[in-house]
């Protein structure tokens, strides 16, 4: 409800400013993302051992993208009101849609809300709710199917996974200076809300107490050829419940809950290259999970990894692409103290396995037009509950 409101009255106070413009001062303009998938996994699973764990303890659409059949991840439609004094509004939200004999259901989730001002080319600021600002994959390839080489969305940045704090939600400060022979630096920082007591839920509207720091510093080179070396980096004041046994059911309000106050560190270091041959992307999270307060027995790791490397060819003017992709996403034992939590209803959390995903991807790529790009991928898992091997198929659409 809370979340709802402040929506509103956002959406009241933007409407009102515009009105209240010439139209020479405003300009609005609509982009939309969206893709349609067929998939086909097959073979036995890649890790027989964690299978029944996963089958009674797991989330059974997790893995993100090993589906049977046809399938989209929706229609991302982003607007962007540029205003009169460097004033920018801009709005992303993700629609998906089903149907069935319950009639269908419609799931809208806002995926950033932000007002930007842009002071100079050296420093501008951002307030509202966007993708926190770590690494290139958060911030540029989030649901970004027809901007992607490879069909898999990146699980590590996945809302739904609850693996690495992909939403902020506060205030950023960034620039850019240029520096000579083709040579940029640029920067991003951000102070807001931490992570709720779940990592798959959103934290537009939480109520738990704590901060998020997370920024990100990038040297870029333009030329014949792109270059980008960045490293980014995120701090959470996490308040949370130890749930020792998966699919213990805790009510947080009772006086036996355990709670658990833990700082999240991480940095993640990437390199992104584009040029005439072949493009290059790579970027590794590294998490520590400090037990500040609480009952948990340890500190604990998280490790994740996405490498992909595309060669570029052209049949008949247009972009062909062959391309492969190796990722990791080790978790803790047990998931640690967080990664696993969920919320089952306002004030009960419990706890579900989270396996790890080891997997290497590779495919073609195919730009058809300047606005659709068609994909067919072979996957094969290496560790996890889910099936060794798939085909895939996708058309990825933008304008």
């Amino acid at each position: 409800m809370g979340q709802k409101i402040l929506l509103l009255i956002i959406s009241i106070l933007l409407f009102q400013f515009v009105n209240s413009q010439n139209d020479s001062d405003v300009k609005m303009k609509l982009n939309g993302f969206g893709d349609i998938i067929y998939g086909q996994p097959f073979g036995n699973a890649a890790n027989k051992a964690t299978q029944d764990t996963f089958n009674k303890y797991g989330e059974q659409n997790y893995l993100s993208g090993m589906h049977k059949g046809f399938t989209s991840h929706g229609i991302d439609m982003l607007g962007t009101v540029s205003m009169k004094g460097n004033l920018k509004f801009q709005t992303e939200v993700n629609v998906e849609g089903s149907r069935g004999a319950d009639g269908g259901a419609l799931d809208i989730e806002i995926e950033r809300l932000y007002l930007d001002y842009g002071i100079s080319e050296q420093f501008g600021l951002q307030v509202g709710f966007m993708f926190t600002p770590i690494g290139y994959i958060n911030r540029n390839l989030y649901s970004r199917a027809w901007l992607m080489n490879s069909i898999r969305f990146y699980q590590a940045v996945e809302s739904d996974a609850g693996v690495i704090p992909n939403h902020f939600v506060g205030a950023t400060a960034y620039g850019n200076f240029v520096l000579p022979k083709g040579n940029a630096l640029s920067y991003i920082i951000g102070y807001g809300k931490a992570r709720d007591i779940s990592p798959a839920n959103e934290n537009f509207a939480n109520d738990n107490p704590g901060y998020q720091f997370a920024g990100n510093l990038e040297w870029h080179y333009t030329g014949e050829s792109e270059f980008m070396l960045g490293l980014g980096g995120f701090s959470n004041e996490i308040h949370t419940y130890n749930i020792p046994d998966y699919g213990e059911m805790v009510t947080i309000t009772d006086s036996s809950a355990s709670p658990l106050l833990l700082q999240e560190l991480g940095f993640n270091p990437y390199i992104k290259y584009s040029g005439k041959l072949f493009d290059l992307l790579v970027e590794y999270t590294y998490v520590n999970m400090v037990v500040l307060q609480g009952d948990y027995p340890a500190d604990t790791k998280l490790n994740t990894l996405s490498a992909e490397l595309a060669i570029n060819g052209k049949i008949k003017g247009k972009r062909f692409a062959p391309y492969v992709r190796y990722d990791f996403i080790f978790f803790p034992n047990g998931g640690g103290p967080y990664y696993g939590l969920r919320v089952v209803s306002d004030n009960v959390l419990t706890k579900v396995y989270t396996p790890n995903f080891n997997a290497i991807m590779s495919g073609i790529a195919y730009d058809i037009s300047s606005h659709n790009r068609i994909k067919i991928e072979y996957i094969h898992n290496f560790d996890g509950p889910f099936q060794a091997n798939g085909i895939f198929l996708q058309t990825a659409f933008g304008f």
